[in-house]
């Protein structure tokens, strides 16, 4: 973007880097990014695609941009200086990629600020790569780049790569040498807020990987100027925890109940957690938040050295709030059957205890057909035994009616598709809700 104020020359500096003596931090920003070297990309006819887009309003073109322009007055000492115009001074660059000027309004009211908008994002490409720099975008257009740079990588797949400012303000009077800043972490910061809040709300952890395996930290680091050393630490911390929370979401959607009981995934979120705060915690301050709100979001779940009923019942109700109604009432279901078969003494790894354990539930009773099967000849007894023992009847008061709904009416009604049932027993909203007030009953009885 080109303002239209006089400006007067110095150096733009970036760690290792000082850029010609200009007054346009445009020719210091091309420098910085080495358009000369890099900035060749060919399409399948040989023809360099790489562009260069000067956003102009007719001040700006007047004042700042025509070729024509040679000298201009200083408004600080009212005298008339050698002043050249951008677009000579990119002319004398010899730029490898084409330079083109995008006309815009001044951006004085809300339609002429959707003209803008419009203007730069027509000008992009589907996959393009987006180097922004801002030091003369008045007024709202910081924040309208910035939210225009998300609303194409949604719908043209583009890549964020660099968004710049130069600023003139902090230079060093003595060197005349200006900060080129690097605000990039400020929309990664954006992306990591957004991947982690469609985790909590989605159970979508697609986001968080890309931007891992992406090293979307990597720009927040060079920031503070972290070596090599802590970047290879910190890659492994984050990629550690990310994939711990995505064994823990495979655990949600296939339903693994041994996983989800003995707390494996958890366990190990939780250890992950600590080394990613530890790691972080001191380097880029706004990211840890981010981690911690995960956190929160599973609380919940225990910490297990052996088998948590507990994560079992939590398990069912953080796939219901991310609705995954069937692995829901599946895991409710059998949660419920591994408790069971723990008060009867039963082998809950073992489907014929299970099921019959489970009958035993549903019925409320011991009855013989159901415990026939030679394996249960050493445990017969000491279950019909246990029928008239009150905690197992406690369980039965509590669970039974619950159980046979969940058991014989939804989760039939979502194995089977809702075929065997007919219109009349279709599976409907109406059950959703129901199994929602089910799920939070029984893990507040169970608490």
């Amino acid at each position: 973007m080109l303002g239209t104020g006089f400006y007067d020359a110095c150096k733009y500096v970036k760690g290792g880097f000082v850029s010609s003596e200009t007054r346009f931090i445009q020719q210091a920003t091309l420098e910085y990014l080495k358009v000369c070297n890099n900035w060749t990309t060919k399409n399948a006819n040989g023809e360099v695609i790489d562009r260069i887009y000067i956003l102009l309003t007719d001040g700006a073109r007047e004042k700042n941009w025509n070729k024509a322009i040679s000298s201009r007055t200083n408004f600080k000492n009212g005298q008339e200086e050698p002043y050249l115009g951008l677009e000579q001074v990119l002319i004398g660059m010899n730029l490898p990629c084409p330079v083109e000027t995008l006309e815009i309004p001044d951006g004085k009211n809300e339609e002429e600020m959707w003209v803008i908008f419009n203007t730069v994002y027509e000008a992009l490409k589907p996959s393009d790569e987006l180097y922004f720099d801002l030091t003369h975008s008045y007024r709202y257009l910081p924040m309208l780049v910035l939210v225009l740079g998300n609303y194409a990588k949604f719908l043209k797949n583009v890549k964020v790569k660099h968004i710049s400012y130069g600023n003139y303000e902090a230079r060093d009077t003595v060197t005349n040498e200006a900060p080129l800043m690097d605000i990039l972490p400020l929309t990664m910061l954006q992306d990591w807020t957004f991947a982690a809040a469609d985790l909590i709300q989605n159970g979508n952890i697609t986001k968080l990987q890309e931007l891992k395996d992406a090293n979307a930290l990597t720009p927040m680091l060079r920031t503070r100027g972290k070596n090599n050393k802590d970047k290879r630490i910190t890659d492994e911390s984050l990629t550690n925890y990310v994939d711990s929370l995505h064994a823990f979401l495979l655990d949600m959607k296939l339903c693994l109940g041994p996983n989800v009981l003995s707390g494996i995934n958890i366990n190990r979120i939780k250890s992950c957690y600590e080394q990613v705060m530890d790691v972080y915690g001191d380097v880029i301050a706004p990211i840890p938040p981010i981690f911690e709100k995960i956190e929160q979001s599973l609380r919940e779940f225990e910490e297990t050295d052996a088998i948590s009923l507990q994560n079992g019942y939590e398990a069912a109700k953080w796939c219901y709030y991310h609705q995954l109604y069937q692995q829901a009432c599946t895991i409710l279901d059998e949660n419920i059957t591994t408790h069971f078969c723990k008060l009867l003494g039963t082998d809950e790894h073992d489907i014929n205890h299970r099921k019959a354990s489970n009958a035993f539930l549903r019925w409320g009773e011991y009855r013989d057909n159901d415990w026939n099967d030679a394996c249960f000849d050493s445990i017969r007894e000491s279950v019909k035994l246990a029928e008239t023992n009150p905690e197992i009847q406690d369980f039965i008061r509590l669970m039974r009616w619950d159980v046979i709904w969940i058991h014989n009416d939804c989760r039939n009604k979502y194995n089977h598709a809702s075929m065997i049932q007919g219109s009349e027993g279709m599976l409907s909203s109406e059950d959703i809700e129901k199994l929602g007030k089910i799920i939070r009953k029984i893990t507040a009885r169970v608490r």
